[in-house]
This record gives structure tokens, C-alpha cells and sequence, in this order.
């Protein structure tokens, strides 16, 4: 187990990103610092960065350099985009950095900012045929991800920092100004001939900006949930947003819900390039990735330095797994049973293999709640489920996740489809109860945890579900321990539970 520290030295502000990497390759991020400093500012005004703010910058590197130290991290990468490899002066400020901190600055390509970009949202979400937008500083990358992969990508010489600036956009917006600058975005995207040569199913947007877009829209519609990776908006959500803010000044504007005060001045622009961008090519769902730049660049880390599963979902559960000091092998004993029983059940459930993915992540994670407090754990593997980042799941597969997992005691859960209504419905629950038995039958047939099932033949009939095992042991107990659920399975599936050792 190792800590790294990761530094982007951006167009608008310092950030550091602190991560735990397990030694399955998995890990989790610590601690996030961020600093505003708006290197971007001096770009746009001569093309150098100034002594002010080169000053800063290195006392912000060498803070968060002694704040690294303190935590032991075996390694700190320093990255920096468009503002330093932009300024005249930027083999100055690199130097000077070796010199007063001793730390080594890796200035990103526009291309290589938008490769990370994409190997975030690859390594963390499904995506088939979209567009990935991040409107930084003083740079915007687009990509066009297909089926897994990258298929184009490009890098404009602009973002929120300089444009605002260019375009008077910080405080009350002219109309003739707003104007301007949506003519200047159309005129840009045209030259990209590649972004009009098909239909992107959604636009996936990185960076702080587009992460407060989804926070204000989450205060606007209270949705329940405070997670920015993966929020689905749709294009009338971001007109709206457009609206709200081009019609408020400075002051008025720092005081919308969800908006962070030091990018109040610079997120008209943010906006404003997105509605544009949506408009143009007509595309109306808009994903929020709370991964990027950053995350790309621990990727591509782990990925040299160890051999993380491919599967993303199962490679963050294994990280929970590890960090909340699970039982892996009674864990996977579990999962496995389930896994067959929801199989042998087909006929019965009929539910398809979407159901999967929220099947292991409740299967593999129903004892995490364990490590806060054995007592009501189930409802401390709710929470850390649905707060623990897993990669690959959507809100909905997330919710449900937790819900099979705290499902699997024999108390009756009961499950508050009225707080989460804007994200699961009635048949969701029915669903999530019909493996959530399942998952209960499961724990119990491993509850000395010594794997002592070895196989299942089901047998269904019009009025009971037989299971007859295989073990090399007597599993009595195991049996019992499993039919505590026999009420509730019949209540569920209308049909008598039997259990019986071969």
C-alpha cells in the first residue's frame, strides 16, 4: 500500500490530489487541496506569467509538498496545461520551481490533457458514442470517445479564464457582448470537421465548472443524492442554468445555490460554451464526470506500476473491500452463491443481465458496514456503498446496490422509495427484493464462512423452490440459518423454500 500526490498546475487554479493505492491496484482519494490563483489571467493580458503569481504558485507548491511529506506519499507527479506551456515564460517559472522546491514540472500537450481526460471516463463509466468536454482556464479539450475507446480529440487554445476576459463576461452581461462570444464558440467548433460526422449519444463534461453546473441543477430539483460523477442533465437543465446566470451580475450571481464564489466571475463563460456546444449539435443528455485530468494521470500510474483488473466496477470494489477490512473470501463465497441462485431463478425473477453489476456490488459489499459497527451493519453498508465512488454504476445501480445490500439481514428493511423517488420507482424495489432474498439465502448458507457449499442444483416446481447442496460437511447450521428467510422468500417469489443437504 502506497500514498501518491498528484499537483495540476492549471489555468485557474493549484490543485493536489492525494490517493491510497492498494496493492490489488485499487485505490481511493484521501484528500483534495485546491488553491485559485488564475495563471490564465496573465496569458490573456501578455503571454507571461507575472512575478505575483509565480510567487504564489511556489509557495502553494511547497506547501503542498510539505503536506505530502507529512503523509509519507512515496511519490508526488507535478503536471501543468495550457497556461504554462502558453506563457513566454514558462521555462522560467519551470526552472525556478526546480530550484526553490525541487520539484519537476511535466508540461501536458493539449492532446496528451485530452488522452487523460479520456482515460478517466473510460476507466470509469460506460460510454458508447460521446463527446467529452473539458473547458478549463485557458484551454477547452473535446474528444470523441467510441465503444471504449478514443477516436478523436482535439485541443482550443481558450477557456473560462481568457475568454471572460476577452468577451467582458465577470460581472452584468451586455448583449452585445454575450453575442460575441457565442458567434466566436460557433465559429471554433466549425473548424473541427470530425464533431459533426455523427450523433453523440450524450456530451460527458469534465472539470470544475461542468461539476458545479450539476451541483446548482441538484440544488435546484433537491435531488437526494450528493454525487457529481455520472448526474444526468438534459439540455433544457443547462439552457436553464444559461439563463439564470447571464441575467444576474457578480453579486447576485454568488448567491445562486451550488455555485462556488471564486468561479462566480468566470462561469458564464463555462455555461455559455456548453449551451452552444449542445445547440449546435443537437445533443440533449449531458453526463457529469467527477473524474479527469487527475484521475487520468493515477491511472495511467497504477496501470505501470501494478496490475489492476481490467473490470473497473470490480477493481473499485476490491478497494472498498480492502479498505473497510472485509472478509474477501467470505465476501466472494457469498457473491458466487447468489450469483448462481439469481442463474437458476431466471424463470422466476425474470429479470436480464443488467442486473448483474448491482448484484455483485451488493453481494461483495454487504458486510462493509461492519467496520464502523457490527450491530445494524446493513445500514452502514448502505451509506458506504452509495458514498464510496464504485466505477461503472449509475446513480440508479448505485442506489440499488445499497439497497440489496442492506436487504440481506432477516429484519424486514424497509426501503424509503419516497426520498429517492427521482431515481428509482416501484418495480426498481420489487426488483432489488427479489435478489435481495437471494442475497439473504446466501449469507446464510456461508454463515461459518467456510465456503462449505460447494454447489447448488435448484429445482422448481408450481409450488416450491427445492436447493439441494453439495458440501463435504455436515451444514445444518448453514441450512437453518438460511431458511430464517423462508416467509419472506414465499411472500416474494409465492412459492415454499426447501432446503435439504445431499
Amino acid at each position: 500500500m502506497e500514498k501518491l500526490g498528484i499537483i495540476d498546475i492549471g489555468s485557474n487554479s493549484v490543485r493536489l490530489v492525494l490517493a491510497q493505492i492498494n496493492e490489488s491496484g485499487s485505490f481511493h482519494i484521501i484528500d483534495e487541496i485546491k488553491e485559485t490563483i488564475r495563471l490564465g489571467e496573465d496569458i490573456e493580458i501578455n503571454q507571461v506569467l507575472s512575478d505575483d503569481k509565480i510567487i504564489k504558485t511556489i509557495k502553494t507548491l511547497d506547501t503542498f509538498k510539505a503536506i505530502c511529506k507529512s503523509l509519507n506519499t512515496s511519490d508526488i507527479i507535478v503536471i501543468a496545461t495550457e497556461a504554462v506551456r502558453q506563457s513566454k515564460n514558462g521555462d522560467y517559472f519551470i526552472n525556478k520551481v526546480k530550484n526553490d522546491v525541487n520539484m519537476d514540472i511535466r508540461v501536458l500537450t493539449g492532446i496528451e490533457e485530452a488522452n487523460y481526460d479520456c482515460m478517466a471516463i473510460i476507466n470509469s463509466m460506460d460510454t458508447n458514442n460521446s463527446l467529452m468536454i473539458d473547458i478549463g482556464g485557458s484551454s477547452t479539450e473535446i474528444a470523441w470517445i467510441k465503444e471504449g475507446h478514443l477516436n478523436e480529440s482535439i485541443s482550443l487554445p481558450f477557456g473560462t479564464v481568457n475568454l471572460t476576459k476577452r468577451f467582458n463576461l465577470e460581472d452584468m452581461i451586455r448583449s452585445e457582448d454575450d453575442q460575441a462570444f457565442k458567434s466566436f464558440v460557433i465559429e471554433e467548433l466549425n473548424k473541427i470537421s470530425w464533431i459533426f460526422d455523427t450523433k453523440f449519444d450524450n456530451i460527458i463534461g469534465i472539470g470544475g465548472a461542468i461539476r458545479n453546473m450539476g451541483k446548482i441543477d441538484r440544488a435546484i430539483k433537491k435531488y437526494p443524492l450528493d454525487i457529481a460523477h455520472n448526474y444526468k442533465m438534459d439540455s433544457k437543465d443547462i439552457n436553464y442554468i444559461y439563463n439564470l446566470v447571464k441575467s444576474k451580475n457578480l453579486k447576485q450571481r454568488l448567491k445562486i445555490n451550488g455555485l462556488s464564489a471564486d468561479r462566480a466571475d468566470i462561469f458564464v463563460a463555462a455555461v455559455s460554451s456548453l449551451n452552444v456546444i449542445i445547440n449546435s449539435l443537437h445533443v440533449d443528455e449531458v453526463i457529469v464526470s467527477g473524474k479527469g485530468l487527475r484521475e487520468g494521470v493515477l491511472d495511467e500510474y497504477i496501470e505501470v506500476n501494478y496490475n489492476p483488473k481490467e473490470d473497473m466496477l470490480e477493481s473499485s470494489i476490491d478497494g472498498v473491500l480492502e479498505s473497510h477490512y472485509v472478509n474477501k473470501v467470505h465476501a466472494y463465497n457469498v457473491y458466487n452463491l447468489t450469483h448462481k441462485l439469481f442463474d437458476d431463478l431466471k424463470g422466476l425473477h425474470k429479470l436480464n443481465e443488467d442486473f448483474i453489476g448491482i448484484l455483485k456490488t451488493g453481494s461483495l459489499l454487504h458486510d462493509a458496514g461492519i467496520s464502523i459497527r457490527y450491530y445494524n451493519h446493513h445500514n452502514h453498508s448502505f451509506y458506504i456503498i452509495v458514498n464510496s465512488q464504485l466505477r461503472g454504476l449509475t446513480h440508479r445501480e448505485l442506489l440499488l446496490s445499497a439497497y440489496m445490500a442492506a436487504y440481506h439481514r432477516n429484519n424486514d428493511y424497509e426501503i424509503n422509495l419516497c426520498h429517492f423517488s427521482s431515481i428509482i420507482n416501484r418495480l426498481d424495489l420489487s426488483n432489488i427484493r427479489k435478489i435481495g432474498i437471494l442475497l439473504r439465502i446466501s449469507e446464510g448458507l456461508d454463515k461459518t464462512m467456510l465456503g462449505s457449499v460447494t454447489n447448488i442444483t435448484t429445482i422448481i416446481d408450481d409450488e416450491s423452490v427445492t436447493l439441494k447442496l453439495n458440501s463435504s460437511r455436515d451444514i445444518a447450521l448453514e441450512i437453518s440459518e438460511a431458511l430464517r428467510c423462508k416467509n419472506k422468500f414465499y411472500e416474494i417469489y409465492q412459492k415454499k423454500l426447501i432446503i435439504i443437504q445431499e
